[in-house]
């Protein structure tokens, strides 16, 4: 299902490639970490991946979105039939790391499965992974400089609900394809 075909780690570093290399090479050789900024804190049991992409920011800085139709929240603020994006800028140590965690859980995948030509496939036009459900606990973290960012813990779904996926989009609200 995933096309593998960079078997190779950075050891030197942890896991992560220097900054400047390729983002797709960073984040299939990263650490699985969990974190993120923008959405909410609190439960999603259930977001359906609209659209993945790769974009250089205005600043000339790698940035991942992983754009979500919400399916079941318990997150008032972010209630089901909504949408929101999960915005990661790879300035961060942590952006790869963090990244991978995500198709990991959504891909149900293990960590040696993952590869730069399949994350690049990911966020192509095709959109491989449109459709395809993933979980995310938000929490609010403070920062060791006393700033506050939004943590994401994603936790795969199995493939039983996968296979329900366009329905259960369909039961929050949004209408079908």
């Amino acid at each position: 299902m995933w096309p593998n075909t960079n078997k190779q780690q950075t050891q030197q570093t942890g896991g992560n490639p220097p900054p400047g290399e390729d983002p797709f090479n960073r984040t299939a050789n990263a650490t699985a970490r969990e974190g993120g900024t923008y959405p909410d804190p609190g439960l999603y049991p259930v977001l359906y991946v609209d659209r993945l992409q790769m974009k250089r920011s205005r600043r000339n800085e790698d940035v991942f979105i992983a754009s979500f139709d919400i399916v079941e929240s318990k997150v008032p603020s972010r209630p089901a039939g909504t949408q929101m994006d999960w915005v990661v800028n790879y300035r961060h140590d942590a952006s790869p790391g963090n990244v991978k965690a995500f198709f990991l859980a959504m891909m149900n995948l293990k960590d040696e499965d993952l590869d730069a030509d399949g994350l690049r496939f990911a966020v192509s036009e095709d959109q491989p992974c449109r459709g395809r459900l993933v979980r995310m606990q938000a929490t609010e973290q403070t920062t060791q400089a006393g700033g506050i960012f939004t943590a994401c813990n994603w936790t795969a779904i199995p493939d039983e609900i996968q296979n329900k996926a366009d329905e259960l989009r369909t039961a929050a609200g949004f209408a079908p394809f």
